[in-house]
């Protein structure tokens, strides 16, 4: 391409200008490209729904956009397989599966990313695995570490799956994933408020697909208790759940965030925001009815509507109830409401001697988003974060809609920093990432079983960048295979 196009993300925190653009439409077609590249460095982008600097490259970028073929195959046991182009965009898929009462095993709350771009980082969603886990077979372009020369792998089994099932695009390039289809269920939602954390997590046995919001401000959690249930065929039942979806696009994936755009980027006011979390926020959301329906219809949001800044953090289950008392503080802090945080969590924070630090942090910062909060199952992965030996994990996902991001950013680094140190927490790969490779190292312990599969597929460190090399500590290797 003559005149590669500027590549530019969701958040719109990182921009560039490749060497060469590729968006080829055979698999002939990428193993040229890794051919004419092979002392280069090679990077794939998906929908760029992502904020860290994974995507970057300054050589080659490839698109994988016309690689949306979907094929499905029943199996002896009559169970339905689908194999999907890397390319093909979740909510393109979901619709096709759905014509055959089919859907995704796992679903993330948005549905614009492409298929392979979504198990690069582990996306998921709520009470299930991240859908990185349910990857049955990958179809790989990469390198023969004997030959060097570019080939075709399928990938199905062993740790080459595992790797491959969250691969940061470190492996090569995805050309197509497989997994066993599930069918079409329905999803009843109920919403519900309680102060402490331990009430959220009583229902969770008889919710267990539900997901939660801590308030900023008021400091309560928000429930949206969901659970399998039978769909209701009822024409008047019908309207009202289509007006319930019509409301909920209008009031929350709409109306509260150009209120949020509007607090903190128009009128810039702590006070306003404050306001608005403890009087309206509370009474927006529809309690003591429940809703039903299809699956892709309530686990999902038109969340990427508005571009946003984010950063998430994933700590184990038994730090749970910890750390969310200890995110609180942290953010009581940060937005000024209180000099010192509490007694408990002042000894956790001298424990790590950062105490000082969240006091420089002090009014820098009045979160305005509410913080979500999901489990993830383990996952069957290398360096997914849900991975390991814990029966499941959650994330806390920080969001902000203000410009500019600095003092967000010093919030996100103090919370990065200070979890993984106390609870254990790993951040999303996708997402605002602020540590480095010591974190990478503690909080994987296969990560060495990782990057030994990437250079079996990628020998010559084509297919990593600054970012990768410095978390992974992936180095490029020397000497050229088959020289």
């Amino acid at each position: 391409m003559s005149h590669p196009p500027e590549i530019v993300n969701f958040g719109a925190n990182i921009r560039f200008r490749p060497k060469q653009y590729y968006e080829p439409r055979t698999e002939d077609e990428v193993l040229d490209i890794l051919r004419r590249h092979a002392r280069d460095k090679i990077r794939v982008v998906a929908a760029l729904h992502s904020w860290s600097d994974l995507l970057q490259s300054d050589d080659a970028v490839v698109c994988l956009k016309r690689f949306t073929h979907i094929e499905t195959r029943v199996d002896d046991e009559g169970h339905t397989h689908a194999t999907v182009g890397a390319g093909c965009r979740i909510k393109f898929l979901l619709k096709e599966l759905g014509k055959q009462n089919l859907t995704l095993p796992a679903i993330g709350l948005i549905t614009e990313q492409m298929i392979a771009g979504a198990i690069a980082t582990g996306t998921h969603g709520s009470g299930n695995h991240s859908i990185s886990h349910h990857v049955e077979e990958v179809r790989l372009a990469a390198y023969n570490h004997e030959t060097g020369e570019p080939e075709i792998f399928t990938i199905s089994a062993g740790d080459d799956l595992r790797a491959a099932r969250c691969h940061l695009g470190c492996m090569g390039v995805i050309l197509s994933v497989s997994f066993r289809c599930v069918p079409q269920y329905y999803v009843g939602e109920i919403n519900a408020k309680y102060q402490t954390i331990e009430d959220v997590l009583a229902h969770e046995e008889d919710s267990p697909l539900q997901h939660f919001f801590l308030q900023p401000h008021r400091w309560g959690f928000t429930v949206q208790h969901r659970s399998l249930a039978q769909p209701l065929t009822d024409p008047m039942y019908r309207l009202d759940m289509r007006l319930y979806f019509i409301g909920f696009f209008v009031t929350f994936d709409v109306g509260l965030h150009l209120a949020f755009k509007l607090l903190v980027s128009v009128l810039r006011s702590r006070s306003l925001t404050r306001l608005f979390h403890r009087h309206v926020v509370p009474f927006l959301l529809l309690e003591d009815k429940t809703y039903i329906g299809r699956s892709d219809q309530i686990l999902t949001w038109e969340h990427e509507l508005f571009r946003h800044f984010e950063i998430e953090l994933f700590v184990p289950k038994e730090h749970l109830p910890e750390a969310a008392e200890f995110i609180t503080e942290v953010l009581k802090v940060c937005d000024g409401a209180t000099r010192e945080p509490s007694e408990k969590v002042a000894a956790l924070l001298d424990r790590i001697d950062m105490r000082d630090r969240l006091a420089s942090l002090h009014g820098v910062f009045t979160h305005h988003y509410p913080i979500c909060i999901r489990r993830i199952l383990r996952d069957d992965t290398l360096i997914s974060m849900a991975t390991g030996d814990d029966e499941c994990w959650y994330s806390f996902s920080f969001i902000t809609l203000s410009r500019p991001r600095e003092n967000f950013k010093q919030m996100a680094d103090f919370l990065a920093d200070s979890t993984t140190r106390l609870f254990r927490a790993r951040l999303h790969w996708g997402k605002y990432f602020p540590l480095g490779h010591d974190h990478a190292r503690t909080a994987y312990p296969r990560l060495d079983d990782f990057t030994t599969i990437c250079r079996k597929y990628d020998p010559l460190g084509v297919f990593q960048n600054a970012f990768t090399e410095e978390i992974l500590g992936l180095n490029t290797a020397e000497g050229h295979p088959g020289s």
